[in-house]
């Protein structure tokens, strides 16, 4: 339910109680189901619904494995250091990995391109490199584990990708500073992080430069969404593509159920009793933005990390990542 609703699961469950106490539903072993008042009221409302994506391509409509390059990925990512809520970790799946390059690829971003990634959690460097197309890739990363990992891999394979640490609250450093046709990011999603975030990957690229990022709908509500939109057209983006859900993230593969899920874990074993998460609720839109003229950060020189660059009144996954603070 979570994943087809265009709310924070707060205001899902909310409305689930509300159901349950006027009868409409009830929960059995951790389930949830339509009482027969709660039967009656679809028929009433001549309620339907219809499954109309795609089983091939889970709705996405791109291949899982365009460059045939998905085994060896997986041969390569198999040994990657495992997320941590540190750094507010967390990776998706490797076939959907392939159609997020597979995307970018078909919009022009790859052959012989240089991009720049700013945290690389999915490996979309090895990825990206894996296709022989782009010039070359430099990575900007805060975790010495993944920078030791890609670095070993590029020089194992032979791949153009160096990756160098990087902190966020700085600015990016001057070697880099508008010298990238694309970046890939996958920032927090308060009002101030995301703008961090941006702010730093739109300060590499070159003139009429594309950018690539998720946001989620768990975590950010329309009105956040339209905040971001005008920082974006602030910045001199215009957004060319959204391609809704296109990110999943396996639960049991990222971050500690029973820790960093907390919040929603606890929503959910109060609503159905329910102890464990077994379903990959949490999904991004992949964005797409492309710079009309020379893009411009919001945000330039040192910036202070506190809580509320983390953590918001929407945050549901993120919001244990301040115990690191």
């Amino acid at each position: 339910m979570i994943e087809r609703v265009d709310a924070n699961p707060r205001l899902v469950v909310s409305e689930l109680k509300d159901m349950h106490r006027e009868g409409l539903i009830e929960f059995k072993d951790g389930d949830i189901y339509l009482t027969n008042k709660g039967k009656k009221e679809i028929e009433r409302r001549k309620v339907r619904y219809y499954d109309v994506r795609c089983s091939q391509c889970i709705g996405r409509g791109y291949k899982t494995d365009a460059f045939g390059i998905l085994d060896k990925f997986k041969e390569i990512a198999k040994a990657r250091p495992k997320p941590t809520a540190d750094y507010d970790q967390g990776y998706i799946r490797p076939e959907d990995l392939m159609q997020r390059v597979a995307f970018i690829y078909e919009r022009g971003d790859v052959e012989g391109a240089d991009i720049m990634v700013i945290g690389d959690d999915d490996l979309i460097s090895i990825a990206l490199a894996l296709t022989e197309m782009p010039h070359k890739i430099t990575v900007l990363e805060i975790d010495d584990r993944l920078i030791k990992f890609i670095n070993d891999a590029a020089e194992k394979y032979d791949f153009p990708i160096t990756a160098h640490k990087f902190d966020v609250r700085h600015d990016v450093p001057e070697q880099f500073i508008g010298s990238y046709d694309v970046f890939i990011t996958d920032p927090v999603e308060t009002i101030p992080g995301i703008t961090l975030f941006l702010s730093r990957a739109a300060s590499t690229l070159r003139k009429a430069g594309a950018g690539y990022f998720g946001l989620t709908h768990i975590e950010a509500s329309l009105p956040k969404w339209q905040q971001i939109e005008r920082i974006l057209l602030d910045m001199n983006f215009v957004i060319t593509d959204i391609l809704r859900d296109f990110n999943v993230y396996p639960m049991l593969d990222n971050l500690d159920i029973s820790e960093d899920n907390y919040i929603v874990r606890k929503l959910v074993s109060e609503l159905t009793g329910k102890q464990e998460i077994d379903a990959d609720f949490y999904r991004s839109s992949l964005v797409r933005v492309e710079a009309v003229g020379r893009a411009e950060p919001k945000v330039r020189g040192d910036y202070e990390l506190n809580q509320e660059v983390y953590v918001d009144d929407e945050s549901i996954v993120t919001a244990m990542a301040m115990r690191v603070l």
